[in-house]
């Protein structure tokens, strides 16, 4: 059994290459490619994938993408489009000028456990990082074996991202290892880029988190076990102004569903009934969103039962930011000097 400093010592060799095509993050997909106790995703997966996930899941997958697109992609930072660093001086009237830096991070890597099986909360994930510029993302199975869920497949084949693979549990630190050994980790020059981010969704042990943060590597993560609640009706409430519950569970198989009362009014009597576990998500009909807003970060109307956000979790989340206040009569040469 090959130890962890060879696991290691294998992720370094392939990172030593880390001349990307823009010169900006790791050969990601080299080095999972090379890396004993990993398995890429081939192409013939995702087409498998693709097929079977059918025409109206697919439909509900695209929509997802496209509400995450007008939420996130229009204002993601600095990585839009082909930009992927910008510095911007701007000279106040309170007799200062400022200076910002801001460039997304080189690679990002978002790791699910072996029993993921939300393809709209993984997209909820990735999308941020495509959308922040981010360098390379890697979308990593940790401990499991076997086909991959197709919705889910078929989700990361939608957005665009290439980079997926299995990999055994003792094959993630050493990749964080190599990724902080490569120019890719803090840029090339070591102020390009923002290293990495790691994001957990699903079950993973504290010590991936403390290893993470060991290496200066923001860590995200998610709940364990979504809990979504779905609404009660009433009467007057007519069924196409509610959720279809059927369609909610096929997009989250792993989440626990609750149900809630109908809440009237932001606050009032029908907040005391409210269930006392934290709710990740709750589904209602659009008349009674406003008032699950003090309730729950995300509300989810009919239309939307396959779409996901996490609400702390934006492009912005991605990138680097820093900032130079300076005298109100900064050096003529100073890039972006208004």
């Amino acid at each position: 059994m090959s130890s962890a400093s060879d696991l290691s010592s294998s992720l370094s060799a392939s990172a030593g290459n880390a001349d990307a095509p823009d010169d900006f993050g790791p050969d990601l997909g080299e080095m999972l490619a090379s890396a004993r106790g990993c398995i890429p995703v081939d192409d013939a997966a995702f087409a498998v994938a693709y097929e079977a996930t059918g025409d109206a899941a697919r439909a509900r997958l695209k929509t997802c993408i496209a509400r995450l697109h007008v939420l996130y992609g229009a204002a993601g930072g600095a990585g839009v489009g082909d930009v992927r660093e910008g510095r911007t001086a701007t000279r106040w009237r309170q007799g200062f000028t400022s200076l910002e830096h801001v460039a997304p991070c080189a690679w990002a890597l978002v790791c699910v456990d072996a029993a993921w099986a939300s393809a709209p909360r993984l997209l909820a994930a990735v999308l941020p990082a495509l959308f922040a510029g981010v360098g390379v993302v890697g979308v990593l199975r940790v401990g499991g074996s076997g086909p991959w869920p197709a919705p889910v497949l078929a989700a990361l084949e939608l957005a665009g991202q290439e980079v997926v693979a299995d990999v055994a549990p003792e094959t993630l630190p050493a990749l964080l290892d190599a990724l902080d050994a490569s120019a890719g980790a803090g840029g090339a020059d070591g102020t390009t880029g923002a290293g990495g981010r790691l994001l957990l969704l699903g079950e993973h042990p504290e010590q991936t988190c403390a290893l993470a943060r060991a290496h200066g590597v923001p860590v995200w993560r998610d709940a364990p076990t979504p809990i979504i609640g779905i609404a009660s009706r009433r009467d007057g409430i007519d069924e196409s102004d509610c959720p279809d519950g059927a369609v909610l569970r096929a997009a989250h198989p792993d989440a626990t569903f609750v149900d809630v009362p109908v809440l009237l009014r932001p606050t009032g009597g029908a907040a005391s009934s409210v269930p006392l576990a934290p709710l990740s998500a709750v589904a209602c009909a659009p008349a009674h969103a406003s008032a699950w807003l003090n309730h729950a970060g995300l509300v989810l109307g009919p239309g939307h039962e396959w779409c996901w956000m996490h609400p702390g979790l934006s492009p912005a989340w991605f990138a680097r930011r820093a900032v130079a206040l300076l005298p109100a009569s900064p050096p003529a040469d100073l890039p972006g000097t208004p």
